[in-house]
């Protein structure tokens, strides 16, 4: 794709939606995660344009990834959604809030895996951990959300 600016702009066109979601995944802020995956696609042009990336998708997940933790650090975000906004289910906020309350490696791990359907080896590209990191951060991620669905979910109907 290396210059070849009508591949690249179709290539922005098509993983910017993609992106900003995976984005607001990870942090919880729309304005952030737009800002964050527009930063991030710039660098993605411009890497590509000087012939650095060998796999551009590879490369925008983990530049994007890589700027969500450096924003967010903290292991716990405070989440803010309103129920009954139009479109928003009850348990997608619940999902959401126990979400940001996993920590940063586990939820990127669980966004690019379940989110964004990236296999095993495409995650640990993107994250540079090797497959067994990528697995255990999977199974922490899942049992952690399990957990804290259950929790929320008592909390709720008492």
């Amino acid at each position: 794709m290396s210059g070849d600016d009508d591949g690249l702009h179709e290539f922005v066109a098509g993983r910017l939606p993609h992106l900003r979601r995976s984005a607001f995944l990870m942090c919880g802020d729309w304005e952030l995660a737009t800002e964050l995956t527009l930063a991030c696609l710039a660098r993605v042009v411009a890497d590509t344009r000087r012939g650095v990336v060998a796999d551009p998708d590879v490369y925008a997940y983990a530049e994007l990834m890589e700027a969500c933790r450096r924003r967010n650090r903290r292991r716990e975000h405070v989440f803010v959604a309103s129920g009954g906004a139009e479109g928003v289910e009850a348990e997608s906020i619940l999902l959401l809030d126990a979400l940001h309350k996993l920590t940063p490696r586990c939820r990127a791990v669980l966004v690019l895996r379940y989110w964004d359907g990236f296999d095993v080896d495409a995650t640990g590209a993107m994250l540079d951990l090797d497959d067994d990191r990528i697995e255990a951060y999977e199974q922490a991620g899942l049992a952690a959300l399990e957990r804290l669905l259950a929790r929320a979910e008592v909390a709720i109907s008492q």
